[in-house]
């Protein structure tokens, strides 16, 4: 084929052909490849990239075009050219090498295709899914895809956000997957079959408008949504996928909720108060109130108002024509609010009072539309404020007439009230101006301010109801009280005290009878115990005294009787203390009686001057008219001797001695000796002195046995022990004062004797001693060593003793037929039968035996045993020497 045929061929193609060199100068084109660059076909004698190449045009394409002919390599893309008039057009550009039959390179030669409505439309297809993806990601809803087993495919970034998933976890799940738990509106779970995609596919139908809520895992937040669901059907009419959209409307639903709470509110408060609530449309007349208009007026509200026919519409007479005349004025003048008060009568005939206060609603042009307001019944108000009134006043007689001091705080508003003398009941000296809410700390004695101050903070921090605390108030000038608080705490329904409601009290007499009882009570139990020392104790020294008189009754030379004489002295010291601690104890036998205190005291005074020196004077001060005191005189005498000792030690550089006398009554008022004393007239014998005195640590303890404050070997610790069993087993008490440097009083209280008679003389003499004439003597000791001893001395005496160990035994020789003139027995003994068992045993079977009893315990021991009634009865208490033992058996054998 010659060049012409092929040039007509190349000239009929659609696609441009050019040929050009590694010059990049164009040797040949065709018609369609100068119709596709606009130019003439004398034209192209420049370069092929001068033609195709154009502002607009990719360096990228120029450099890939550039190194393939440079290479002289084939090419292929898509270029970016103008044409001559400037138009821009996209080229399917291919071009490659052709070579001569020596391999040597002769040309290239290309294909130019017009692509340019493909590459317009493929641009159009970029940008629209360029901005269908913009608006997807941007959009405020969520949107998502799912496939016919509504697996998703597609969640736009908002959707992800509401669901709270990620978009590896969102894509690819279905329905069930556990990720999802919707509700429904009333908080029920939603189930599978109600979800959006699934409705849509089973209804194959648009699913509009649905609510649901999403509690998500993510943050575990609760959001509300409105969801869309479309069903895309293939065409076969099937559903091939579901494009749902939803909506976040949480703060929609949240104000419908507070709507509604509020709306609940209303209802309740318009329902809870007694005031009366209305609404009433002014141009329609429209009107509506509250339950409360028919407790206030007597009659239901009625539903329509005309101001014009107020007495035509109302059940009860009032001021119809005050009540219109104020509405009205109010309306026109453009007030926003008014209030009235009017009286009415009910339909019952009762009057009350109404307070009716008003809003007007108008709109824009101030033209009224609404009145809401309320109606207040105060006569009911003033009934209360009268009951109010009534109840201060009671308040303020109670608060007047109670001897605590009655105190209000109110957390809220820091106010303070207590009674106005608070400080006089309480028996303090404070000024009365002090801030109240600071009396609490200011005047709190420094050792218990801390505690208080703890104490009070810890119970207003928990949820306790009362707070109580006792602590110490010092007064101004020093005194001391102890104060007792009890208070009630209000809270708020949150927990939170508001206010405090109490009352203090002085407790200090209180607190120190309890301490006196509880001290008595200690004293009380060391006395019991020194019970049972001395039943043994007195054993042990009857053997003692006993073998120490059978030695004296032989043959001793001088110093054996000196020896003797030792053993005697040992043995009455130590029968001495024994007795000390029975008196101490209350359990020594008194010989009460009548005392004339005009002679026992100046007496005791004459003896006391031998045995003070004359640095210390003593003064005895005894009104004429002193009452005789029920005691025991010689037991007084000595507790006299031991106070005036006490007093006289306490003042070794000198000092003065009072001793006086006074009558006092108790009565049951009477403080602080009404928890020790009972009722009645009472001699009080006073001993003080003006020495050291007694710090508060010793005064505690002064009155145990054995405690002393004086060195070793000066002082046994008896003595204030012993005046104090004395006084207690007397019916009286005793009270001790003292202060450091101050020196001390001490009181001893003795019943008043109100019983006639002469009064009884004290004497120390036994009758002379005579001896037994053969008298037969049942003998019961369990001791067997004092047994022996007892049984050894009586028969000396002359009499016929026969010993048994205990009652079962003595009963067992009686039954035997032996015949005794007297049974002599121990009180308290073992084996079940005591010693007044044993006697009224002894008497059913011999009334004419007379009986002895001994006894080593303290009387108290065996009180309840009432041995005083027992006929013919004696009592010899242990230890006792033979002198003693003759002289009762010499007097029951006698009597």
């Amino acid at each position: 084929m010659d060049s012409s045929t092929l040039t007509t061929l190349l000239d009929t193609v659609s696609q441009g052909v050019v040929v050009f060199g590694d010059d990049r100068k164009i040797v040949y084109c065709n018609q369609a490849f100068l119709d596709l660059a606009g130019f003439d076909r004398s034209e192209m004698a420049g370069a092929l990239c001068g033609i195709m190449q154009g502002p607009d045009m990719d360096n990228a394409v120029i450099m890939a075009i550039d190194a393939a002919i440079q290479a002289r390599q084939p090419f292929s893309g898509d270029v970016r050219s103008h044409r001559k008039s400037g138009e821009t057009v996209w080229y399917d550009l291919s071009f490659r090498p052709e070579c001569n039959a020596d391999g040597s390179f002769r040309h290239f030669i290309g294909i130019v295709r017009d692509i340019t409505e493909q590459k317009r439309s493929e641009i159009k297809a970029e940008q629209l899914a360029l901005d269908h993806q913009f608006m997807m990601e941007n959009v405020l809803s969520g949107v998502v895809l799912h496939n016919a087993d509504t697996e998703i495919i597609y969640a736009n970034p908002r959707a992800l956000e509401l669901l709270g998933v990620n978009k590896d976890s969102a894509f690819g799940a279905v329905d069930t997957d556990p990720v999802w738990s919707f509700i429904r509106e009333d908080r029920s779970p939603l189930p599978i079959e109600e979800y959006p995609v699934n409705r849509a596919m089973a209804e194959r139908k648009p699913i509009r408008g649905m609510v649901f809520g999403n509690k998500r895992d993510s943050d575990g937040k609760l959001i509300w949504l409105i969801c869309n669901a479309f069903p895309l059907l293939d065409s076969h009419g099937n559903v091939d996928k579901v494009l749902t959209s939803f909506t976040e409307i949480t703060q929609i639903k949240e104000a419908e909720r507070e709507t509604k709470i509020y709306q609940e509110r209303f209802e309740l408060a318009v329902r809870a108060t007694q005031d009366v609530v209305f609404e009433w449309d002014i141009e329609t007349g429209a009107y509506w109130a509250n339950e409360s208009f028919e407790t206030i007026y007597g009659y239901p509200a009625p539903s329509h108002v005309s101001l014009d026919r107020l007495s035509a519409i109302s059940a009860v007479e009032a001021d119809h024509d005050l009540v219109r005349r104020v509405t009205i004025d109010a309306i026109e003048s453009g007030k926003e609010r008014y209030s009235l008060d009017y009286g009415f009568v009910r339909p019952d005939g009762s009057h009350g009072r109404a307070a009716v206060r008003g809003s007007i609603v108008r709109d824009e042009s101030g033209k009224a539309l609404r009145i809401i307001g309320t109606g207040t019944d105060i006569g009911q108000l003033n009934d209360a404020m009268h009951a109010l009134e009534a109840s201060e006043e009671r308040f303020r007689i109670i608060a007047d007439t109670v001897s605590d001091v009655l105190w209000d705080r109110d957390f809220e508003t820091n106010a303070m009230w207590v009674t106005p003398d608070w400080p006089d009941r309480l028996g303090v000296a404070i000024d009365p101006g002090v801030s109240e809410e600071r009396y609490f700390l200011d005047h709190v004695e420094p050792e218990d301010a801390l505690r208080v101050q703890r104490s009070f903070l810890e119970v207003i921090k928990s949820d306790a109801a009362q707070w109580e605390i006792q602590y110490v108030l010092i007064g101004s000038d020093g005194t001391k009280v102890d104060l007792a608080v009890k208070a009630a705490i209000l809270r708020n329904p949150d927990g939170r005290a508001h206010r405090m409601l109490g009352n203090a009290r002085n407790v200090t007499i209180e607190k120190r009878q309890q301490e006196g009882y509880s001290r008595a009570r200690a004293l009380e139990a060391v006395g019991q115990l020194t019970g049972g020392v001395a039943h043994d104790f007195n054993n042990q020294l009857m053997i003692i005294q006993g073998n120490a008189e059978f030695l004296e009754m032989s043959g001793l030379d001088e110093e054996q009787a000196e020896s003797v004489a030792l053993i005697y002295q040992a043995c009455g010291s130590a029968a001495d203390l024994t007795q000390r601690l029975l008196s101490f104890s209350r359990q020594s036998h008194l010989q009460t009686g009548r005392v004339d205190l005009t002679r026992l005291v100046p007496s005791t005074v004459a003896l006391l001057r031998a045995g003070i020196p004359e640095s210390i004077t003593i003064q005895c001060r005894i009104p004429s008219d002193i009452w005789q005191a029920k005691a025991d005189a010689n037991a007084l005498e000595q507790a006299i001797v031991n106070l005036a000792v006490n007093a006289r030690d306490a003042m070794p550089a000198g000092g003065d001695i009072v001793i006086s006398c006074e009558n006092v009554t108790i009565s049951d008022d009477l403080q602080p000796l009404q928890s020790e004393l009972a009722p009645g007239d009472y001699v009080v014998v006073s001993v003080s002195d003006n020495g050291a005195g007694m710090p508060p640590d010793v005064l505690a303890k002064v009155f145990e046995p054995f405690f002393t404050t004086k060195d070793v070997g000066k002082g046994t610790g008896l003595g204030l022990s012993t005046v104090y069993g004395f006084a207690k087993q007397s019916d009286g008490h005793v009270t001790i004062h003292s202060e450091p440097e101050q020196g001390t009083t001490i009181k001893l209280f003795l019943p008043r004797f109100l019983e006639p008679g002469a009064e009884q003389e004290h004497t120390t003499e036994t009758e002379k001693a005579r001896p037994g004439n053969g008298q037969r003597i049942l003998l019961v000791e369990d001791q067997a060593e004092l047994r022996s001893h007892v049984e050894k001395m009586l028969s000396k005496m002359g009499y016929l003793v026969t010993a048994a160990e205990d009652g079962k035994q003595a009963l067992s020789l009686l039954d035997r037929g032996m015949g005794y003139d007297l049974l002599f027995t121990d009180v308290i003994m073992p084996g079940g039968i005591n010693g007044q068992q044993l006697a009224e045993a002894v008497r059913k079977r011999d009334p004419r035996m007379k009986v002895l009893f001994t006894s080593g315990y303290p009387a108290f021991a065996f009180e309840h045993l009432q041995l005083d009634e027992i006929e013919h009865m004696k009592l010899l208490k242990k230890p006792y020497r033979s002198t003693e033992l003759t002289a009762v058996l010499a007097e029951i054998f006698d009597a």
